[in-house]
């Protein structure tokens, strides 16, 4: 019987401008890549070389190219003092060994193809035997590095983090920008008994979501099967809805908007699959609606009347979707103070179904703001002729 090596792990708190995103578990290689893996354990937890200390933790990733890589590691230009600090223009060139220093670590497991997403490797300049403190994470397939870079782990959880970070916006030298800087706040060795904190997406199984956060990631939907998808598409919106019925609404929120990714990324052609087609409009027709309403309660005022919109700009949306929909952006254009606007939803809902005692109120309501309004006005611009 094959015994699986016991390997080390380590993690990445990360966040992105102000905001917490989430933690980044790494496997590390130990029993493959012993030295690559040493020094990125001393780094996670912080050692002293000189007299200073040393590692990731308020490291930034200076380099996010979509669809190949994210790169961090550099202790000497990368460390986060000031936004200024950040983009000085030796960024990217500092690279620190904390094993047998000054030398730098040779090459290790470089015959590990780089044909998936997810592996850590060593950064270098061109000289696979040159490796330090930079390494990176890639976000796809990269066979053309396979022999270049040592291969001395992989993410085994929170891969949505690495995507978030993926997709963040870099200037002309791939360098996230100001508002954006993705930095390492915290680090360390983890084991089972941690958490795995993740703000930018919801792991919560109930409702049988089993599926990765980004679909290309997950291993369980048949990505050549349009009932395969949206089987797990279904799923994911039960998730959703059954968050929402216990009040955890953010959760909710995450759960929706992970299933619209679904659905938009693997809608069938309609002529090709005009069933599958359909099936897969309902459904986003659905989570348009479940969206705009857990975005109202969450006071998430602008992404109730976006998604509320986009349902209303979809073909063949049924009198009572349409009437949801514009109920819902009026009630959230109504919080925005933009009452006219809101008015005009308002009517519309109810045309559509004239006897909603919610859709009544709440058209009442905006009627009142707007009479209340006219009248504040006409009483301060009176002041003026007295």
């Amino acid at each position: 019987m094959k015994v699986e090596p016991v390997r080390p792990h380590v993690y990445l708190d990360i966040s992105i401008g102000a905001r917490d995103v989430g933690r980044i578990v790494i496997e590390l290689f130990d029993d493959l890549a012993p030295k690559s893996t040493e020094n990125f354990i001393n780094l996670c937890d912080g050692v002293s070389l000189d007299g200073e200390i040393l590692g990731y933790k308020n490291n930034v990733f200076h380099r996010v190219i979509k669809n190949f890589v994210i790169q961090a590691g550099d202790l000497k230009y990368g460390q986060f003092s000031s936004v200024d600090a950040y983009y000085q223009e030796d960024i990217g060139k500092g690279n620190i060994s904390t094993v047998d220093p000054p030398n730098m670590i040779e090459g290790e497991n470089l015959s590990e193809a780089l044909d998936a997403p997810f592996k850590v490797c060593m950064a270098n300049s061109g000289d696979k035997n040159a490796n330090g403190s930079q390494f990176f994470i890639t976000t796809y397939p990269s066979p053309h590095l396979t022999g270049r870079h040592s291969v001395f782990g992989r993410v085994i959880h929170g891969k949505s983090v690495v995507r978030e970070v993926e997709r963040v916006n870099t200037n002309k030298e791939n360098i996230p920008k100001k508002e954006e800087i993705v930095l390492i706040k915290d680090c360390g060795k983890w084991d089972e008994s941690m958490p795995v904190p993740i703000f930018n997406a919801s792991y919560d199984t109930r409702g049988g979501d089993i599926y990765e956060e980004f679909p290309d990631d997950d291993e369980h939907i048949d990505k050549e099967s349009s009932e395969s998808v949206y089987e797990a598409a279904s799923r994911i919106k039960e998730s959703g809805t059954l968050l929402f019925k216990a009040g955890k609404k953010q959760e909710a929120f995450l759960k929706y908007r992970k299933c619209m990714r679904y659905i938009m990324e693997y809608i069938p052609d309609q002529d090709q699959e005009p069933e599958w087609y359909e099936k897969y409009i309902d459904l986003k027709k659905k989570v348009y609606l479940n969206l705009s309403l857990v975005c109202l309660q969450l006071k998430n005022y602008v992404k109730a009347v976006d998604y509320s919109s986009y349902l209303l700009e979809m073909d063949n949306a049924s009198s009572q979707e349409k009437a949801k929909a514009h109920f819902r952006k009026g009630s959230g254009l109504i919080e925005l103070k933009k009452n006219n606007l809101a008015l005009v939803d308002l009517e519309a809902a109810n045309k559509l179904v004239p006897d909603d005692a919610a859709i009544n109120r709440e058209l009442t309501r905006c009627q009142d703001l707007i009479e209340r309004q006219k009248k504040e006005e006409k009483a301060k611009y009176a002041k003026f002729f007295k």
